[in-house]
C-alpha cells in the first residue's frame, strides 16, 4: 500500500538519521579492551593497540590496526591507561526535511558519557531539556538544531544538524494544471530553477553547463525537442514566465504534472521535485530504449543475462536532501553540488595510476565470496543481484576485434527517482588486466545528450587468484576480477543524474581482451553473462554520505576520466 509524506513521517521512528557530534575527554573511566585478532569487530567499536585507541571503520576480524589507506581502524588518541572515556553528543532525527506542521523527533539517546543534561536549540528557540524531544514549525526555511550535553565535572560536547521546512502545499490532488511553480514552490529561486530550464532548453542545449562536446559522438534515440513537440510544452511560456514562477504546470506539457502528483503522493520532497521539472516536462510513460556509447548492441553477443529483480527485495528509497544545483557557479554550492566529483582532487588517498589489480586485503573479496555488505559484514539479503533500491539487472557484452565492453543495465522499478551521485556498483566479471580501465560511459536517456550529466568515476579492479573465486563460478576456464565503480558527476543538474521510474541507466567498463576468443560458445558466453548480472550490486548514496563506508572498505581510491 502506498504512503503519503506524513503517514511515512509517522511510521518512520525507527529509520533513523545518525548525526555524530563533538566529543571531550573526562576523567575516571576504564579504556577500552586490547585488540585481539581472533575477535570480529563492526563499525565503532573500540579498542587498545600499541598505546593508542582505535575505531573500527567497518566489520574487520584479525587485520591489526595502522595507520594507512584502507585500514579498517582509525586512530582515535593515546591511551590513558583508564584516565578517559569520551562523552560525545549525537543527534538522530527521524527526518531532515519536513512540511509546515509536520513533527520532528529529536533523540540524543546515543550521546555517549556519563551526562547530567540534554539541551536542545532549534533556529533561535528559547533551548530545552530532556533525551528525546519533538519540534514543528510554521514557517518554512532552514532550522540548525543544537544538542549540548554536560557531565557530572561540567564538560560539555555539542552537535548539530539542518532541518529543512518546506511550504504546505497540501494535498497532491491540490496541484493543478493552473497552480504556478512559485505556488509549488516558494524558494524556487533558491534552488536555480529557472536556470535549469533555461541552461538546457529542448533544441537549445548545446550550450549551458555540462556541454556533452568531445565526451560522445552518440546521439539519443528520442531528441529534447521531439520530446516537447509531442509532449506539447510551450516553450515560449517557459522562457517568459520562469523567472517570475508564474509558469504553469499547464505549460509544461502533458508530463511534468502527473510525475509531480506521483512522487509528492510517495514522499518525494517538493525541493527535489522542482529540481525535476525541467526533465519531468519530457519524461515519457513508456521504458525507452537504451543507447549506449561504446561498441552498442550492433556489435554485440546474442546471450544476455537478466533482467533480474534485486533478489533482496528493497524497500522504497528514499533520498530527503537532494544538493543544490549551484547554476551560478558559487563556490560553496558548487562544492556541495559536486561533492563527490571533488573528493579525489582533495583526499591524498585517491590516485590516477592504477594500482589494485592485487589487492587482496579489499573487503570487496569477501563480499563476492560471502554475499556480505563490505563496511559491515553483514549480508546482502539476496542470493543474485542485490541493491538498496527497487531495480533490476541486466548485464551484456558488446564489441569486436580488442575491443569490448561490460555492460550492466539497470532499470528503476519504483514508483520513484533516484539520484545516482555517488552510487557504488559493484560485480565479478572477465578480467581486464588493468588495461584501458577509462574507456567506459555512463548512459542516461533522460537527459539532451549521452555528455551531460557524464560522471567521472571511481574504478578497481582486483584480478582473482583460483582461491579468491567464488564457488558458484569455478568452473568458468577464465581469469575473472573484482570490479567495483562509483559515478562521481559534475557540472550538470541533478535532473541529469537521476534514475526515473520505467527508466533505463548503465554503466560500460572496457575490456582489453578479444572475449570472443576467450568465451567461444555459446553456453560460455551466456555463463559470464550471468555472472556479471548475478553478482552485480548497487549502493545508492544516502544522506549525501558520498558512500565513504563502502569506499574506504574496498579501497575505492582510483579515479578515471571520461
Amino acid at each position: 500500500m502506498k504512503q503519503n509524506r506524513r503517514e511515512y513521517l509517522r511510521t518512520a521512528s525507527a529509520l533513523f538519521t545518525t548525526i555524530a557530534g563533538a566529543s571531550a575527554t573526562v576523567a575516571g573511566a576504564e579504556s577500552p579492551p586490547k585488540w585481539d585478532p581472533d575477535t570480529t569487530y563492526t563499525s565503532g567499536d573500540r579498542v587498545v593497540y600499541e598505546g593508542y585507541i582505535w575505531e573500527a571503520k567497518w566489520w574487520t576480524h584479525g587485520t591489526e590496526p595502522q595507520k594507512k589507506s584502507g585500514n579498517p581502524w582509525k586512530q582515535i588518541r593515546e591511551d590513558g591507561g583508564g584516565g578517559g572515556t569520551e562523552l560525545t553528543a549525537v543527534i538522530e532525527t527521524n527526518t531532515e526535511t519536513v512540511t509546515v506542521g509536520e513533527t520532528v523527533t529529536l533523540d540524543a539517546s546515543k550521546s555517549t558519557g556519563d551526562i547530567t543534561s540534554y539541551e536542545w536549540t532549534v533556529g533561535d528557540r528559547d533551548p530545552v531539556t530532556g533525551v528525546e524531544t519533538t519540534v514543528s514549525f510554521d514557517t518554512a526555511g532552514e532550522y540548525t538544531v543544537t544538542l549540548t550535553v554536560t557531565n557530572a565535572a561540567g564538560a560539555t560536547a555539542t552537535a548539530e544538524t539542518t532541518v529543512t521546512v518546506e511550504s504546505d502545499s497540501g494535498n497532491p490532488g491540490e496541484l493543478t494544471p493552473e497552480t504556478t511553480i512559485a505556488e509549488f514552490f516558494p524558494r524556487y529561486q533558491e534552488r536555480y530553477i529557472p536556470d535549469i530550464f533555461l541552461d538546457f532548453m529542448p533544441g537549445e542545449n548545446t550550450g549551458g553547463h555540462g556541454s556533452s562536446d568531445g565526451h560522445s559522438a552518440t546521439t539519443v534515440n528520442w531528441t529534447d525537442a521531439e520530446k516537447a513537440a509531442d509532449f506539447n510544452v510551450d516553450l515560449d511560456a517557459i522562457r517568459n514566465n520562469v523567472s517570475d514562477g508564474s509558469l504553469t504546470f499547464d505549460s509544461l506539457g502533458t508530463q511534468a504534472l502527473d510525475w509531480a502528483k506521483q512522487f509528492r503522493s510517495e514522499g518525494l520532497p517538493d525541493h527535489a521535485i522542482a529540481q525535476l521539472l525541467p526533465r519531468l516536462m519530457l519524461l515519457p510513460d513508456k521504458t525507452e530504449d537504451p543507447t549506449f556509447q561504446g561498441a552498442g548492441r550492433s556489435e554485440a553477443w546474442d546471450e544476455t543475462a537478466g533482467p533480474i529483480p534485486a533478489s533482496n527485495d528493497p524497500s522504497l528509497f528514499y533520498q530527503e536532501q537532494w544538493p543544490t544545483d549551484a547554476r551560478n557557479e558559487k563556490d560553496e554550492e558548487v562544492k556541495e553540488r559536486d561533492r563527490v566529483y571533488f573528493q579525489a582532487k582533495n583526499d591524498p588517498a585517491w590516485s590516477d595510476d592504477f594500482e589494485y589489480l592485487d589487492n587482496y586485503d579489499s573487503a570487496l573479496l569477501d563480499t563476492l565470496q560471502n554475499n556480505t555488505h563490505p563496511a559491515t559484514g553483514e549480508p546482502l539479503g539476496g542470493d543474485r543481484f542485490t541493491a538498496n533500491a527497487p531495480m533490476e539487472a541486466s548485464a551484456e557484452i558488446h564489441g569486436s576485434d580488442w575491443f569490448w565492453y561490460q555492460v550492466l543495465l539497470f532499470k528503476n522499478t519504483s514508483p520513484l527517482p533516484y539520484h545516482l551521485d555517488g552510487a557504488v556498483i559493484w560485480w565479478l566479471g572477465p578480467a581486464n588486466f588493468g588495461k584501458t580501465m577509462s574507456a567506459g560511459a555512463y548512459n542516461n536517456e533522460q537527459r539532451p545528450k549521452p555528455g551531460y550529466g557524464h560522471p567521472q568515476r571511481d574504478i578497481i579492479e582486483i584480478t582473482l587468484e583460483d582461491k579468491h573465486v567464488p564457488e558458484k563460478y569455478t568452473d568458468i576456464d577464465s581469469t575473472l576480477s573484482a570490479y567495483a565503480v562509483r559515478l562521481a558527476y559534475h557540472d550538470s543538474p541533478y535532473n541529469m543524474r537521476t534514475a526515473y521510474p520505467g527508466q533505463y541507466w548503465s554503466i560500460e567498463i572496457s575490456v582489453g581482451e578479444p572475449l570472443m576468443n576467450k568465451f567461444d560458445t555459446s553456453e560460455k558466453r551466456q555463463r559470464i553473462v550471468d555472472m556479471i548480472a548475478e553478482t552485480a550490486h548497487v549502493e545508492l548514496e544516502t544522506d549525501m554520505d558520498l558512500n565513504d563506508d563502502v569506499v574506504d572498505a574496498i579501497e575505492l581510491y582510483n579515479r578515471v576520466g571520461n
